[in-house]
C-alpha cells in the first residue's frame, strides 16, 4: 500500500515537470540545469562583454596587445630566418629561380661524372638519348622545361607524376648546378645515335 502511494506521488511530480509536446510519443522533462551550470554561464556571459568591450571598443592605442605580440613573433622569426641563413649560404640563401650556367672544363667533366655517379643513364641513357623509361635530353623538346631553373628544379625537387625522383638529398645546390650545366651545355643539340623521340614542348 506505501509503495504504491510512493509511485502515485512520484507520477504526480513528473506531471508538473511534463512539457506539454511529444516527439514520436515520448515526451520529456522540464529539468532546470543546476545553478552551477547557470552561473558558469552568466560568468562566461560577462567575461566575454567586458574582454569585447576592453580590447574592441575602449582600446585606444593605435596597436593592440595581440598585434604587439603578433609583430614581436615575427620580427623572432625572421630573425631567427637571418641567422640561418648566414650560418648555411649554400642551403637557405640559393636562389633557385635565378640559375647561371657553367662553362668551365672542370664544371662540365664534374656534372657529367655526376651524370653517371647518381644513375641518371638508367633512366636517361649514357649520351642522354633516352629510352623505355626517361625522356630525351638531347632535342629541343622537354617534359618540364628547358631553362636553367626548369632543370634545376626537377633535378632537386623531382617529379613523382612523372617518375623523376628528387636529388635535394644527395647532391648539394653547387652539383646540381654543375649537372643542369652538363646536360645544357654539353648533351642538349649532340644528336646522339638511336636518340629517343620527342617529348614535351
Amino acid at each position: 500500500m506505501e509503495e504504491t502511494q510512493e509511485k502515485k506521488i512520484t507520477h504526480n511530480e513528473d506531471d508538473k515537470l511534463m512539457i506539454d509536446h511529444s516527439y514520436d510519443g515520448i515526451q520529456e522533462l522540464d529539468n532546470r540545469p543546476p545553478p552551477w551550470i547557470m552561473w558558469l554561464f552568466y560568468i562566461t556571459v560577462i567575461w566575454s562583454a567586458l574582454y569585447g568591450g576592453y580590447y574592441h571598443w575602449f582600446w585606444q592605442e593605435e596597436v593592440s596587445p595581440q598585434e604587439s605580440e603578433y609583430q614581436a613573433e615575427l620580427l623572432a622569426a625572421t630573425e631567427k630566418q637571418e641567422k640561418l641563413k648566414a650560418s648555411n649560404p649554400e642551403k637557405y640563401s640559393f636562389d633557385e629561380t635565378k640559375i647561371t650556367l657553367f662553362s668551365e672544363a672542370a664544371d662540365l667533366d664534374a656534372g657529367k661524372a655526376l651524370y653517371a655517379a647518381k644513375g641518371c643513364v638508367a633512366c636517361h641513357g649514357n649520351l642522354g638519348e633516352g629510352n623505355a623509361v626517361g625522356p630525351n635530353l638531347t632535342d629541343e623538346a622537354w617534359l618540364n622545361g628547358n631553362t636553367p631553373a626548369d632543370v634545376f628544379k626537377v633535378i632537386k625537387h623531382g617529379n613523382p607524376a612523372k617518375g623523376m625522383m628528387a636529388y635535394k638529398d644527395q647532391m648539394t645546390n653547387d652539383e646540381i648546378q654543375k649537372l643542369t650545366s652538363w646536360i645544357l651545355v654539353s648533351l642538349k643539340g649532340s644528336n646522339p645515335p638511336n636518340a629517343k623521340a620527342p617529348q614535351g614542348n
